[in-house]
């Protein structure tokens, strides 16, 4: 499998300019970039997963060396830890640029079939013009969202950064709050990958739409 920062390159890179094709070729560009969705979503649901148990092995270490004392284990586990959290929010920032790709691209859509269904007024352009309305809003949100949990995970990294002297000096304080910092990272992380997995259903079930407005355009 390809790596998954090219495949999204692959896919920011594709030509918005598509939407104003023919509606038959339209649904076929759609049809291709739900595919290579698709591949994305895969990948990033199956490094999600890994990544999640691999965080919560380390905070699980990061805690059990915080209550036996064992400063050394501890800072041995904390610089796995340090690691693991700039690793997330690369990963978080390629998410962001995809999902505010995704919304624009939903955004573009949706004008297009609006000014469709008002020029052709055909019927069956209008109830098309909702549903691309919906995957509007729908792709928006996921923005925000997307957005806000890699601000969590900068948030959270750089308080986690902050306490990092006090820990070289054996600091217990600043060991256990740095425990709890891991800990609402992991929360984020699972977050995100709820999320991922919810992405990866939604575009399953866009791309059964564009198979089916592909046959209503050919009657």
């Amino acid at each position: 499998m390809p790596r998954l920062d090219t495949v999204l390159v692959l896919l920011l890179a594709m030509p918005a300019a598509s939407f104003a094709n023919s509606d038959p070729v339209r649904n076929t560009t759609e049809r291709r970039q739900d595919h290579r969705q698709l591949a994305v979503d895969r990948g990033w649901a199956e490094r999600d997963a890994r990544e999640v148990g691999q965080f919560e092995q380390i905070t699980a270490a990061l805690k059990d060396a915080c209550e036996d004392r064992m400063a050394a284990r501890y800072r041995e586990v904390n610089g796995n830890l340090q690691e693991a959290m700039d690793r997330e929010i690369d990963q978080a920032a390629l998410k962001s640029a995809q999902a505010v790709h995704e919304a624009r691209l939903a955004r573009r859509e949706f004008r297009g079939e609006r000014m469709e269904a008002r020029v052709s007024g055909d019927g069956r352009d209008a109830p098309q013009a909702i549903d691309d309305r919906h995957d509007r809003i729908d792709d928006a949100s996921d923005r925000n969202t997307a957005m806000a949990r890699h601000d969590d995970m900068v948030r959270l990294s750089t308080m986690s950064g902050a306490l990092q002297n006090d820990i070289s000096r054996g600091d217990r304080t600043a060991m256990k709050r740095n425990v709890a910092l891991a800990e609402e990272f992991l929360q984020v992380m699972r977050r995100d990958l709820a999320a991922t997995r919810n992405e990866r259903t939604e575009d399953r079930a866009e791309l059964r739409e564009d198979r089916r407005e592909t046959r209503t355009d050919r009657r």
